[in-house]
Formats: structure tokens, C-alpha cells, sequence
């Protein structure tokens, strides 16, 4: 049984997505990946564990404490021939792990961080790095100057991750959650992700090429302004609006936005004070949906040489 453990150097650095999207990667029909979360005491370990379980059912699930995953290794995976566990940002129990499964060590690095210190602690555990969440406009930089970096300290770049939108995105159920609002149409779309929210009738040009800007976008707007909430309704990027101050839109806004199946949230407060909430929303986000395993799925193939990674698992595993 060949294992890797997934670690960081802090946290919130996309562990839990990536782990799912190589667990689905690497599985196969008679032999899925085991998949989990070595549990510490912290409430966040039991919901990626519930994470795995959900986007991932198919797959044996070694979500235990940390001291107890090579038993749980053993004992659940079945015919599995590669178990995944998702570690931590703590090092030592990262090398732990890796040293009771005789495991390698898959480090996830944010853009900035010191991928060279934190690399020497694994030392000959450590299989490669990805650098996650790389802004666009210093793609280059990280697949060229800091690869290049990496590569002449000894250290395998296995590639470097867009930041993406999709892996940020609220459901519209969250959003009526946190801003105490209420669907008076599209509740059962509540599962719909937003990747962008847009504030209607703040800026000049407010038409459909202003809606247009942004893809799967929640579009912020008064209740009492049917003129800006039929322009974002005419686009296809506009997958729901959320009606400020409390006011119910006119019949035909709902009419017009039922007939292109878009849902109408009303909220409380103005529209700059809803923009702002919502802006706190964000670091509640979690990687929980199958979309966002879908795009991350997408992102690792096309980001990532796994075939670097499948190769090192299937050597002898001692070191």
C-alpha cells in the first residue's frame, strides 16, 4: 500500500481540495484511492473528513487521529493500492504519519511561502511540491524563475494552480443564510454557486454588458429598481439577484426573471452594505460542492504532472 500524505505549510491552502481531486484522479474501478483526514482536535478536521465522505463515497474513507491512521490504513482500504491523507500545517506530525505508513509527503505551498525550508524538514518523504492559488499575473514567475528555484535545491515542482473563483464560491443558500435573506422564487436552487457578485446600478453604464463582465455572477441591486434588475436579467451570466432593502420587486421582474429561471433573494439593508457583508462571507467558504471537485479535478490535470507522483508511489515505499 503505497501512501501520501498531504501537508502545508499554513493553513487554508487548498489540502482538502487537492487531496479529493487526486484521490479521484489516481482511483481506477477495482482499485479506489482510500481517502483522509488525519483528525486532530480541531472542529475543521471532522467537516473535511464529512468532505471526503460526501464528494468522495465510493472511495474507503481512513479518516482517524493522527497516531491511528496506519492501523486505519490497513484495516479500511480494502483493494486499494494508494491511500491519501490529508495532514496539516504542523510538520513534525506530518513526518509521523509519513514515517508509521512509510509514506510520501505531497507539500502544498501558497505563492510567497518558504517552500525550501519547509521542504528540508521532509527530506526524503517529500515526493514534490504544488504551489496552489497562484495569482494570474505571477503565473510566470512560479512556473519559471521559483520552478527553476525548487528544482536546482533538489526539490520536484509538480506545478503551480491558478487561483480560481470556483474554489471561493458561495452558494446561493449560503448567501440567504448569511444575510438573512428571503427566496420568493428559486429556493430549490439554493445549491447554485455564485463565483461573482455585481452591483447594479452604481456605475454609468449598468446594461447588459456591464452584467455581462462576469460569469455566474449574483447581481446585487434595490428592490425598487425594476429597470437594472430586467438588464441583468436579459444576460446568461446572471444566475441570481439579490433584492436589497427589503423590497419585492414588480410583477414582471418576477415574471421575467421565472421564465429565465433566475431565483430573487430579498435581503435586508442597502445595496453597499450587502456588497460588504457578503465580502464576509468569503472565508467561510469551504471546498463542499461537486462542482468545486469537478474544477479542481480540471485545474490538477491541467496544472499538475501527476505521472510524476503516480510513478514515486508505485516504487518500493521504504526510505
Amino acid at each position: 500500500m503505497a501512501t501520501l500524505i498531504i501537508a502545508s505549510i499554513s493553513d487554508r491552502s487548498g489540502k482538502t481540495a487537492i487531496a479529493a481531486a487526486l484521490a479521484s484522479k489516481l482511483s481506477s474501478d477495482d482499485s479506489p484511492v482510500a481517502v483522509g483526514k488525519a483528525l486532530g482536535n480541531s472542529p475543521s478536521d471532522d467537516n473535511d473528513a464529512a468532505v471526503f465522505a460526501s464528494l468522495l463515497p465510493e472511495n474507503p474513507a481512513v479518516s482517524v487521529a493522527a497516531a491511528d491512521i496506519a492501523s486505519a490504513i490497513t484495516a479500511n482500504a480494502g483493494s486499494s493500492k494508494i491511500a491519501i491523507v490529508e495532514g496539516s500545517a504542523n510538520a513534525q506530525s506530518n513526518v509521523d504519519m509519513a514515517n508509521s505508513t512509510d509514506g510520501l509527503v505531497l507539500l502544498i505551498a501558497r505563492f510567497g511561502e518558504d517552500v525550501a525550508g519547509a521542504a528540508q524538514t521532509y527530506g526524503s518523504r517529500l515526493a514534490g511540491v504544488i504551489i496552489n492559488g497562484v495569482p494570474k499575473f505571477r503565473a510566470g514567475e512560479v512556473s519559471g524563475a521559483l520552478a527553476s528555484e525548487m528544482e536546482a535545491d533538489g526539490i520536484k515542482f509538480l506545478g503551480a494552480i491558478p487561483d480560481d473563483r470556483r474554489m471561493l464560491a458561495p452558494t446561493l443558500g449560503q448567501v440567504a443564510e448569511f444575510l438573512g435573506g428571503q427566496f420568493l422564487s428559486g429556493e430549490d436552487e439554493s445549491q447554485r454557486l455564485l463565483d461573482n457578485f455585481l452591483i447594479g446600478g452604481l456605475v454609468l453604464d449598468w446594461g447588459p454588458f456591464y452584467f455581462s463582465s462576469r460569469t455566474n455572477t449574483g447581481v446585487i441591486v434595490r428592490g425598487d429598481r425594476p429597470d437594472v434588475q430586467l438588464a441583468a436579467i436579459q444576460t446568461d451570466t446572471t444566475k441570481a439577484l439579490i433584492l436589497t432593502k427589503g423590497v419585492r420587486p414588480v410583477e414582471y421582474v418576477m415574471y421575467e426573471a421565472a421564465q429565465r429561471g433566475i431565483p430573487l433573494l430579498v435581503v435586508p439593508g442597502n445595496t453597499h452594505d450587502v456588497a460588504e457583508q457578503i465580502e464576509g462571507l468569503q472565508p467561510k467558504v469551504e471546498f463542499d460542492h461537486t462542482s468545486k471537485l469537478e474544477r479542481m479535478i480540471d485545474l490538477t490535470s491541467d496544472n499538475v504532472d501527476v505521472s510524476v507522483l503516480e510513478d514515486q508511489l508505485a516504487q518500493p515505499a521504504t526510505r
